[in-house]
């Protein structure tokens, strides 16, 4: 079963930084892969990212919210898949740890989209950490709310979208 861990230090308070990571529809203006999360239900979310030609669309729930030290999710449709945010006060600020682990369906299935899935996974996760040290610790700046408001932030799940082949005259 692949995983990714990333981990940053946040020059800010733990209370700032699980407030700024747990609005899971803010996402997509962490990561530019992330072309939208949509709250579907209760807690549960609705992802579409777009890297490489290549969309992925997925669903995730939150299974644990302890302010200000952890949200965790698991997947419920799509590649199975799990994870948590862990933050711990340190003496910089705030240690930030994003860990995930997913799996494919088939060895086939891994085997074909693994070289995809998990470099994106893991730039999607630094990108994430990298966007919100930048946010807390040097202002707005790169942050613009063309994408929306409504967003917020939530963990991640995937399921690649079907190509439908073109139709030939």
């Amino acid at each position: 079963m692949p995983a990714i861990f990333e981990t940053a230090v946040i020059n800010a308070d733990i209370e700032s930084v699980f407030d700024l990571i747990s609005h899971i529809e803010e996402f997509p203006l962490y990561a530019d892969a992330l072309k939208e999360v949509r709250k579907i239900g209760h807690d549960t979310y609705r992802w579409v990212a777009r890297a490489g030609g290549i969309t992925l669309e997925w669903d995730s729930a939150v299974t644990e919210f302890k302010r200000p030290t952890r949200l965790a999710w698991r997947s419920i449709r799509g590649f199975a898949n799990s994870g948590a945010y862990t933050l711990v006060p340190s003496p910089a600020g705030t240690l930030v740890s994003i860990s995930m682990q997913f799996s494919f369906p088939s060895r086939l299935l891994e085997k074909l989209t693994a070289p995809l899935v998990i470099p994106l996974t893991r730039a999607l996760a630094a990108g994430i950490l990298a966007r919100v040290k930048q946010r807390l610790e040097g202002g707005e700046h790169g942050f613009g709310t063309e994408k929306g408001a409504a967003n917020q932030i939530t963990p991640f799940r995937f399921t690649p979208k079907r190509r439908h082949a073109a139709k030939h005259a």
